[in-house]
């Protein structure tokens, strides 16, 4: 897969439009928004298809940097952020540290194939509330986000 250039940003997230999705066989009593945030362009979509699918708003950020200022735009609606690890410029954990001075509430789930020098129980410590590796399945993210919207433990899924 080749990296998208993040000077040509997906036109929903630049401009903050929701990504419409349909409902899911097993709906939440509201329909939660996800932040994706990850600098693979073909996985945003992917993702984005995916979560729209099982009943997420989605919004699509390739950097960390885009991923602030889209959680400050829409914080209210942003239920749980997907946030991979490794990213160029800011990466995974130092867009939690961001996200936390904005929210220090905020749901993070981390996703990465190759955490790099970051263990998962690190990250946890850090305040991730959940660690998924890549290659996942997507039924099984999007179980990982609906028990994180409702604050319920993931420990089974880990």
């Amino acid at each position: 897969m080749q990296p998208q250039n993040c000077d040509q940003l997906d036109l929903r997230a630049e401009s903050g439009q929701l990504a419409v999705g349909t409902t899911s066989v097993l709906p939440l009593p509201q329909k939660p928004g996800v932040l994706v945030v990850d600098d693979e362009h073909l996985v945003r979509v992917m993702l984005q298809l995916s979560l729209e699918r099982s009943g997420f708003d989605v919004w699509l950020a390739c950097n960390g940097r885009e991923a602030i200022h889209l959680y400050r735009t829409h914080r209210d609606h942003v239920s749980v952020v997907l946030l991979d690890v490794r990213m160029p410029g800011l990466d995974g954990p130092a867009s939690l540290v961001a996200l936390r001075d904005l929210n220090p509430d905020v749901r993070v789930c981390f996703m990465s194939g190759d955490t790099g020098a970051y263990e998962p129980e690190a990250l946890r410590k850090r305040g991730a509330a959940h660690v998924i590796a890549k290659p996942f399945r997507l039924d099984d993210l999007a179980n990982a986000l609906r028990r994180l919207v409702r604050s319920e433990p993931i420990d089974a899924l880990r």
